[in-house]
């Protein structure tokens, strides 16, 4: 294949990576709670929601990738029959797809899930059972179903210890002000936290395979465009989420701070 042809290849993975990125982008709720919370406008949201999307991407995002493109698929690309590239394609169109779909519908789904499970189908169709590397899979999934789980645990530990603080030391609405006021801040940094650590995971969903299969790419590169189509995707249309979600329940900032501490733990755990 000439060079021509694979700087177009390359391109074409790139607009599709930055559509899956933007999609992701766009249906992050991470900043709710803030905007539930009021402790900060939707402008603030945004702004501070991208800063941490391009940062968490670039950071953090290269260990996730090479989990996701180098350790599920276990094909042999000088095998006659299977193109390297057209692998990349069909796993990153059928993630767009799977994506734009479910938005379109309002069905809740997840990236990752969406990714893996192209990933799964390819290795099946082009290798068998031998084309998948089940182990990886099965330790994604037990952290699938470990992470919801410990999520809840810890949740309703943090409320049951700020529920009993409170009715012990809180005395008065003055009191009870302060303590909002600190949790304020404390929730801040939590969320960027959690901001930073889900970009570095999600960034995986549009480049990881890109980086397994995609040949001789720099991942700086990808990375940076990735955490720029998740900004756009936050920026653009994110406003929608945040202030649906944060809609949904009135959080004060001490609630806040018990839901968003283990779901920080749990991503920035599964990130690194």
């Amino acid at each position: 294949m000439g060079k021509m042809a694979l700087e177009y290849i390359l391109i074409i993975f790139l607009i599709i990576s930055v559509i899956i990125s933007f999609g992701i982008g766009a249906n992050d709720e991470t900043m709710a709670p803030l905007y539930g919370s009021r402790i900060l406008n939707i402008k603030q949201i945004l702004i501070l929601a991208a800063i941490f999307a391009i940062a968490g991407a670039v950071l953090l995002g290269e260990g996730v990738a090479k989990s996701v493109g180098d350790k599920i698929l276990l094909l042999d690309y000088e095998a006659p029959g299977i193109d390297q590239n057209a692998v990349v394609m069909t796993i990153l169109i059928s993630t767009a797809i799977v994506l734009i779909l479910s938005s379109a519908f309002g069905l809740p789904i997840s990236s990752t899930h969406a990714t893996i499970g192209g990933i799964i189908g390819l290795g099946l169709l082009l290798g068998g059972g031998n084309g998948v590397n089940w182990t990886t899979i099965l330790e994604m999934s037990m952290w699938w179903l470990a992470s919801p789980i410990v999520g809840y645990t810890v949740t309703y530990g943090v409320v049951k210890l700020l529920n009993k603080r409170k009715l012990k030391n809180l005395k008065g609405f003055k009191d009870f002000e302060k303590s909002e006021n600190k949790f304020s801040y404390i929730i801040l940094i939590i969320i960027c936290i959690t901001a930073f650590a889900r970009a570095g995971n999600d960034s995986s969903n549009s480049v990881g395979i890109v980086v397994g299969v995609g040949g001789d790419i720099d991942i700086l590169w990808l990375l940076i465009i990735t955490g720029l189509g998740l900004a756009s995707g936050i920026i653009v249309l994110g406003r929608i989420v945040i202030k649906n979600l944060g809609k949904m329940t009135e959080l004060r900032p001490s609630t806040a701070f018990a839901v968003q501490v283990p779901t920080a733990a749990v991503m920035l755990i599964g990130t690194i």
